[in-house]
């Protein structure tokens, strides 16, 4: 009888092992999936912080060109008013 005892605990010891280790095994998945959203969260911002940059310094090239090769920006007749 002791040996069929034994093989009983044996073995309810083995599945509460393997449960500790999906356990654990379902903690690190969740965590590295956290960790991966948070990574990807902080290049998405980086990214739009670039482009945002990025317009600004087209916006500015393309006021520049205006300004200086065409003859500047004629709203409402400014030009007429200050007499150029």
């Amino acid at each position: 009888m002791p040996i069929l005892k034994k093989n009983k605990e044996d073995k309810e010891k083995l599945k509460d092992e393997k449960k500790e280790r999906l356990k654990e095994k379902k903690q690190s998945r969740r965590s590295f999936r956290l960790e991966r959203i948070k990574e990807i969260t902080a290049k998405a911002y980086a990214v739009a912080t670039k482009r945002k940059w990025l317009v600004f310094m087209i916006v500015a090239a393309i006021a520049a060109y205006l300004i200086i090769f065409k003859g500047g920006f004629d709203i409402g007749g400014i030009k007429n008013l200050l007499g150029f």
